[in-house]
């Protein structure tokens, strides 16, 4: 079965120059239909394998013939579901990890409607907050031309000593930044690194309520939705949400996602169902707007067919709703921008008068 599952899914990993990187994913995408038809004249893998590595080759692929070898070893050692999960995000990883169980072909189509979901609710997000983030950078390059350019004129002009607050305020923070470019830079990427590393790490007291507010929350939707839409994958397949299920879910999430499906996980193990499971777990996962629908629909008749039919309506509409949830980070970095614009503009004003007076 395994080997099945590879030869079904290689497309999806094996042209990636890098596990889980940008690249890697765009050339994993570009590559799977040609691969795919490799495999169909090819039944048997290793043939395609070598076919395809030798093309890589000749055409001064190194890298990704260097992948191909890589896949057939993994191939011979019959753990080649465990290679393509090195080789794909984690939130398609969470499904290719139950290769051998389900019918290839099924799970492949699977894989490929996360890696679908994953991409659209991604572009909404970067949707929203790109005006935001753009005004912001050019927030910065305008503090750094003004502290290099335009604060030692108003100096050499207006003593300091008649400088008003907003004024000196302005003073300080453009210089500042003009002096030191780099440590803003250092600073302000290590901020970025560490609120990323405790929205996918952190699961804490206080997790719940920062789920609430973007980033948090943003993040909360697109692994907690991955997670449903793998978890309706398997009983579509006709398999149970077991422990051995939920283990294969959790084996390739995030830490977050990894605990919070281990709290329903627990829940379902004591016989509760997934909804009722997902109400008593208090943490909002996989959406709050989901929890509900999920409970609601426990133990009716052809309960998994209802809630498919609905996650896919939801789904449609998810871009709308992360965008709407990534509108308060939209207007926190607006208001930002805004109160800082602001600022300088009172400083120079206030400059000028003072220039009148002397």
């Amino acid at each position: 079965a395994s080997r099945e599952a590879c030869r079904a899914h290689a497309g999806s990993g094996l042209v990636q120059p890098l596990p889980r990187t940008g690249p890697g994913t765009r050339l994993a995408e570009r590559g799977r239909s040609g691969l795919r038809r490799v495999l169909r004249a090819r039944p048997r893998l290793e043939a395609a394998l070598d076919v395809t590595a030798r093309v890589a080759r000749e055409q001064g692929h190194d890298l990704r013939a260097w992948i191909l070898k890589r896949w057939r070893h993994a191939l011979l050692a019959d753990r080649c579901a465990e290679e393509i999960s090195l080789w794909v995000p984690p939130l398609e990883a969470m499904i290719i990890r139950a290769y051998g169980r389900i019918e290839a072909d099924f799970l492949f189509a699977a894989a490929a409607r996360i890696s679908e979901l994953r991409g659209r609710q991604a572009d909404a997000v970067r949707k929203a907050t790109a005006m935001p983030l753009f005004l912001a950078a050019g927030l910065v390059v305008l503090l750094w031309a003004a502290g290099g350019h335009f604060i030692p004129v108003l100096e050499s002009v207006v003593p300091l000593e008649h400088w008003s607050q907003t004024a000196t305020l302005f003073r300080t923070v453009s210089t500042w930044l003009y002096g030191e470019p780099w440590l803003f830079a250092i600073i302000s990427l290590g901020t970025i690194a560490i609120l990323s590393v405790i929205t996918v790490v952190w699961t804490g007291p206080g997790r719940t309520l920062l789920d609430r507010i973007a980033p948090f929350s943003l993040y909360r939707t697109l692994s907690g939705s991955a997670f449903l839409f793998a978890a309706l994958e398997f009983l579509r397949a006709g398999v149970d949400l077991n422990d051995r299920t939920f283990d294969e879910l959790r084996r390739a999430a995030s830490p977050y996602a990894r605990h919070r499906i281990g709290a329903i996980q627990k829940l379902m193990a004591r016989g509760a169902g997934l909804g009722q499971s997902m109400i008593l777990a208090g943490h909002g996962f996989p959406d709050p707007s989901l929890v509900p629908v999920v409970a609601a629909l426990d133990g009716s008749p052809g309960w998994e067919l209802k809630l498919s039919k609905f996650v896919d309506r939801w789904v449609e509409r998810s871009e709308d709703l992360l965008k709407t949830r990534a509108a308060i980070l939209n207007a926190v970095l607006l208001l930002v921008v805004t109160a800082v614009m602001a600022a300088g503009i009172d400083a120079m004003f206030s400059i000028l008068e003072q220039t009148a007076r002397l």
